[in-house]
């Protein structure tokens, strides 16, 4: 082979990598074990700013843009619906749903949130799910337990039952929070969850509109 015929060959290489790095949108970071706080709440008072964003702990501390990340409830994270009136909105006793858990276990989501860096003096925290999909039929919640039997106490819900949708967080979130829950989904997919911050003193800073996406399964 001549140094020309070299030289054409490298160069027509070259040009098919950049055509495949510049065609293909980049891989999403998939997370789906360990700790981490889905509703990371930031207040910058430079600009009177709230932030929306994703906070890790391991192997680094760190916030993450829910832009480009997946948020994984493993296949093996599934927990059954108890029977009782507390849980109907839920859904029916006995069916299964995936379950980021409210405790940590070492193979499974540990998803909660936090209001470290906001002030007193701006909170609480409005939090509101502004919007989301999901598989036909399904549903989300997220929710605590607490008490034995354990009882939960639903701070977001998609469930259309009578009763049961819960759109913005009762109470609002209390500054200085870190706290989690279970994030419960009902069908194996991809959902996605639209969330929107907003201080409920001060001059009512917002995060404006963050859409984070979870697959179940």
């Amino acid at each position: 082979m001549t140094l020309k015929t070299r030289l054409l060959t490298l160069t027509s290489l070259l040009t098919v990598a950049a055509t495949i790095f510049t065609a293909s949108p980049a891989m999403a970071a998939t997370i789906e074990t360990g700790h981490l706080d889905v509703l990371d709440v930031d207040y910058n008072a430079t600009n009177n700013t709230l932030t929306l964003d994703l906070k890790t702990y391991e192997p680094d501390n760190d916030d993450l843009s829910p832009a480009g990340t997946v948020l994984r409830v493993v296949p093996a994270a599934t927990a059954t619906i108890p029977s009782g009136t507390a849980w109907q909105c839920l859904g029916p006793a006995g069916t299964s749903m995936y379950v980021a858990p409210q405790t940590l276990v070492s193979d499974r989501l540990y998803a909660g949130w936090n209001t470290a860096d906001v002030p007193a003096s701006q909170g609480p925290v409005k939090l509101e799910l502004t919007a989301w999909t999901g598989p036909p039929g399904s549903r989300f919640a997220l929710y605590t337990t607490a008490g034995f039997p354990a009882t939960p106490s639903f701070k977001l819900n998609t469930n259309t039952a009578t009763g049961c949708p819960v759109s913005v967080w009762p109470g609002g979130i209390a500054s200085g929070t870190h706290a989690h829950g279970n994030w419960a989904f009902s069908t194996a997919g991809t959902y996605t969850l639209t969330f929107r911050a907003t201080a409920q003193n001060g001059a009512g800073a917002t995060s404006g509109a963050v859409t984070y996406t979870f697959q179940a399964g």
